[in-house]
């Protein structure tokens, strides 16, 4: 045995925690396994790996591991079941893809995934219940599925630097998520409805973002004990009036008019819209969207309360036990039901959930005056009582382009 190796066996044998980064290692040592049954944490950032060995299953005692800046293509199986794992980083890697398997580490807290090259994320993660931090910044994704709403736990969602179009509406129901960060991404909207859990949202550097809903610009400003620039105080670089012009996304279009002089610009409205009405339309709601209204409202407790002085938002939501319900059915009104109304109706003395049809008033106001706000009613009669009493100073004209 050299020096070298002697010099490794002796801290394996002597320390719990290992500090082994920038060391230039090739593969994972060896010796961890035949000497290091009681090590909890190892530390092998910056070093040389390209694959991870089937026996590190057998380090019963590692709760943390971090792989960070290596050159490792793929996760092995047998790491996926170290299910005593609470911390995993294995950003800066080469992967392209995650394993299934992975939905088996039941007590990971953190999961660090940032600068590989994913472009999903495996459906079995939504067993991850523990799971408090998920980062997967500066990777190629463009959607993120909606179950990442319903980790029960999770805290802190990082996806900067991706190309992402749009956030699940589900998020807005996460009971503890305290940050999102999306930065520099290609986002076209954020979720409409308010969030349960009032989190630090930021979102700089997404150019094609152009307006905010009532609800949710209300949640952010009272995040703030003043107010000055809006556009550079809740995200730099957003809130211009460029759009991205593609015929790709069939959801609906809004082009807004703001006065003789300026130049008119398009907003697009999240994909679970399917109909729009403005403030003067008296029409008949659709069937399917009073189904899906009465049968949520029976089963979940959601509601909006919004104060304007001080600046205050209040959402609301959970189960209500019920028994001997019927079963809904069909497969796409359960997904929507499970993800959440796209808003709760902004009149406050109504409270009805939003799903596929709306009313909607577009304009600014005195807490968001560099902001475009879309407020989202359920009916002409709730859209005329907000217009009334809401305090949009400025309201614009729209029509559909599609």
């Amino acid at each position: 045995m050299d020096s070298d190796s002697t010099e490794m066996v002796k801290e394996i044998k002597d320390k719990v925690i290992l500090h082994w980064n920038c060391r230039g290692l090739v593969e994972f040592p060896e010796a961890i396994r035949i000497y290091g049954s009681h090590i909890q944490e190892i530390y092998l950032k910056w070093n040389k790996i390209t694959t991870l060995p089937s026996w590190i299953i057998e380090l019963f005692n590692v709760t943390n591991l971090y792989i960070y800046g290596n050159l490792i293509k793929e996760v092995p199986p047998e790491l996926c079941q170290m299910n005593q794992l609470t911390v995993l980083d294995l950003s800066a890697n080469k992967l392209e893809q995650i394993s299934p398997y992975i939905g088996n580490l039941i007590s990971l807290k953190s999961l660090l995934l940032n600068e590989n090259f994913i472009d999903k994320l495996p459906n079995e993660m939504n067993q991850m219940h523990n799971l408090e931090i998920l980062s997967i910044s500066g990777n190629k994704f463009v959607a993120l599925p909606e179950w990442i709403g319903s980790l029960p736990k999770l805290k802190e969602l990082n996806a900067d630097n991706n190309c992402l179009k749009e956030l699940p509406n589900r998020l807005t129901l996460s009971p503890q998520l305290s940050i999102i960060s999306v930065c520099s991404n290609r986002l076209r909207y954020l979720p409409l409805n308010g969030f349960v859990s009032s989190p630090c949202i930021k979102f700089d550097a997404n150019i094609y973002l152009n307006y905010l809903s009532y609800p949710l610009l209300y949640q952010l400003t009272s995040q703030y004990s003043f107010i000055q620039d809006q556009r550079n105080i809740l995200a730099y670089g957003c809130f211009a009036t460029c759009y991205e012009n593609t015929t790709l996304h069939p959801n609906i279009k809004l082009k807004i008019k703001i006065n003789e002089k300026d130049t008119d610009f398009i907003i697009e409205l999240p994909r679970q819209l399917l109909k729009v009405h403005n403030i003067l339309e008296n029409t008949v709601i659709s069937l399917w969207e009073l189904s899906l209204r009465k049968v949520y409202t029976e089963r979940y407790k959601h509601t909006l309360n919004i104060s304007i002085s001080p600046i205050n938002i209040n959402v609301q939501y959970e189960p209500i036990q019920i028994k001997n319900c019927q079963k809904f059915d069909f497969n796409v009104s359960c997904n929507l039901l499970m993800n959440g109304p796209i808003s709760i109706c902004v009149n406050f003395q109504c409270q009805q959930p939003i799903f596929t049809e709306a009313w909607i008033i577009i304009g600014m106001n005195y807490y968001g005056e560099a902001i475009t706000t879309v407020a989202l009613c359920c009916c002409k009669r709730c859209a005329a009582e907000f217009s009334k009493h809401s305090n949009m100073t400025i309201k614009h004209t729209w029509y559909c382009i599609n």
